[in-house]
């Protein structure tokens, strides 16, 4: 029988982040042979941030230093920043960092510093520190929605918390599993994060909210490529109503570290104008730091992976 599920209450990163901290907290020793499933899984998840399943877990703490969650084992210090619909800002991570390494408290002492950043609603792509002197790449990881489930599956009958976090996140999932594939206007945000996570795989890429004052957009940015004094890149702008997609703008674009280079760039955007046109672009001119020269509206799923494809 479908039981009630606490998840579709408790929705809020606060929440998730008590369901991180419950399920660490198995991994403490005095749990070890009550609970050996929960145990075990527990160490899994160090194994996943790139600790040793064998440290042992000697504390959970919240919100010390602003950080989401903070586990503690004999040789290690992580932290968990935890995200739904939420991205990283203000290098947040790295003023953690920062933080506990000036911090005096006896915990902090001769701990190797490691960083786990999880979303499990929207898009996320691989965890880069924007300061490798302060976090090394080795020293971050990222987990998305599946990475988890992966986690629970073998062990979320055996508790009923497990379990109802693991049917909140697979009911993610089949939001996307019902969108019809071919029709790009029956999608809603969980079937673009999957279908352009799968088509752009290999990729450098990113996906984030952009707010305006027309209600906002998704965008995927992709295939960076260095142009005068700018860059030259591909922008996918997804529009919602109702849940389903509304509006579809393929999008090439000219970066610049500031305006100043964007204005001088003219001559390099007008080239890039002109190449476009002879693909069938519509001509835009929106001048900014970064700059819409040309775009095209998606009609189908076709015009989109052509946009993708498209190597010119």
């Amino acid at each position: 029988m479908e039981q009630p599920n606490i998840f579709d209450y408790a929705t809020s990163e606060l929440s998730q982040d008590a369901f991180i901290c419950y399920l660490l907290a198995f991994g403490k020793e005095k749990y070890k042979n009550d609970f050996p499933k929960e145990y075990i899984l527990a160490h899994k998840f160090l194994g996943k941030c790139g600790i040793n399943e064998k440290e042992e877990i000697l504390a959970i703490k919240r919100q010390v230093h602003n950080i989401d969650v903070l586990i503690i084992t004999t040789s290690y210090l992580l932290i968990i920043e935890d995200k739904i619909y939420t991205d990283e800002h203000d290098d947040q991570i790295i003023r953690y960092v920062k933080n506990l390494r000036a911090n005096k408290e006896e915990y902090t002492i001769d701990k190797t510093i490691k960083v786990c950043y999880l979303k499990t609603t929207d898009y996320v792509r691989a965890y880069q520190s924007s300061d490798i002197n302060i976090l090394p790449k080795s020293d971050c990881c990222s987990l998305n929605r599946n990475d988890l489930m992966d986690l629970l599956e073998e062990c979320r009958q055996c508790n009923i918390i497990y379990e109802s976090f693991y049917n909140r996140l697979k009911m993610v999932n089949e939001r996307a599993n019902a969108c019809k594939d071919n029709d790009i206007f029956d999608w809603n945000k969980e079937k673009w994060f999957a279908y352009l996570s799968s088509e752009l795989k290999g990729r450098n890429f990113n996906i984030g909210w952009v707010n305006n004052a027309r209600g906002g957009f998704y965008a995927c940015w992709f295939d960076w490529k260095k142009c005068g004094k700018g860059e030259d890149y591909k922008q996918i702008e997804i529009s919602f109503a109702d849940d389903k997609t509304s509006k579809v703008k393929l999008c090439l674009k000219f970066s610049s570290e500031n305006k100043e280079i964007t204005r001088y760039s003219q001559s390099v955007i007008k080239d890039l104008q002109v190449k476009a046109v002879a693909r069938k672009y519509e001509i835009s001119n929106r001048v900014g730091r970064t700059t819409t020269y040309a775009y095209k509206t998606a009609r189908d799923k076709k015009d989109v992976q052509d946009f993708i494809n498209d190597v010119s």
